[in-house]
Formats: structure tokens, C-alpha cells, sequence
């Protein structure tokens, strides 16, 4: 079995699998690097995990991608990485509204829903806050 080696100056410690096209710009081929080389290929702001991430969160962002978390109720993630409108979710929260729209307190919403038999995501009755959290989605 061979060893793996540097591709720069041929040791066989310490090895890293160096993106040469960084992975958050759509990179799939590797390098082999020891640690000391890998650390001499990126700059200073990039030499943190941390900062490799920011990166990377960063370019799918841009690219209009979720970058992680639970969707926000309402919204789930499509198979592109994309938010977009779950339907039933949205039926939801058009009809929190309608009944607020009608007067209603928070906490009769949540009745309202419940007799109705809509329930959050995981199968629960909608609390008051619950309600004020769909209603006012934090952005």
C-alpha cells in the first residue's frame, strides 16, 4: 500500500485533502497537503475552519440558498437549497390572520386552530405564542 504524499514538498505527515477549488464555490477535486503546505496555500483570514464556513455560508447566501436551521413555518427547503412556500403551512397562516383579522386574541386563535385540527409541525395544538410567532415571522 502507498503512502499518501505532499503534493509540495513530499512528506507523508500530517496530511490534508486541499480543495483546489474551494468546495463553496462548487469545488469537488482534492490535493494532498501536509498541514505545514495547507496552511501556506490560504491566506490569513482563511486559516479557521470558522472563517472557511463564514465563506462558504456566505457564497449560498448569495446564491439565494438556505444556509441551515429549522424553515421558518411557512416556508420549507426544495430539493435546489431554495426556501420556498409550503402550501399547508401558508393555509396556516392565512387563516391565523383571518381570524386576527376578526378580533381575535391569540390564545382563541389557538382554539380556533385546534377545533379545526391544525396543529404545528410536530402534531401539537398552537399555543398563544405560537400564533404571535406565525403571525409576525422574525426575519
Amino acid at each position: 500500500m502507498s503512502r499518501v504524499t505532499c503534493f509540495e514538498c513530499d512528506t507523508t505527515e500530517h496530511i490534508h485533502h486541499h480543495h483546489v477549488v474551494p468546495r463553496s464555490l462548487g469545488g469537488t477535486r482534492t490535493i494532498p497537503l501536509c498541514e505545514r503546505c495547507h496552511g501556506l496555500v490560504h491566506s490569513k483570514q482563511f486559516t479557521t475552519v470558522g472563517a472557511l464556513t463564514a465563506a462558504a455560508m456566505a457564497t449560498m447566501k448569495a446564491a439565494g440558498k438556505y444556509t441551515g436551521g429549522r424553515a421558518p413555518f411557512g416556508r420549507m427547503v426544495a430539493a435546489d437549497g431554495t426556501l420556498t412556500d409550503c402550501p399547508a403551512e401558508q393555509a396556516t397562516i392565512a387563516e391565523a390572520r383571518r381570524l386576527r383579522g376578526q378580533g381575535l386574541s391569540l390564545r382563541r386563535i389557538a382554539a380556533e386552530l385546534a377545533a379545526q385540527g391544525i396543529t404545528t409541525r410536530t402534531g401539537r395544538a398552537f399555543s398563544g405564542q405560537g400564533v404571535s410567532d406565525i403571525l409576525e415571522p422574525t426575519p
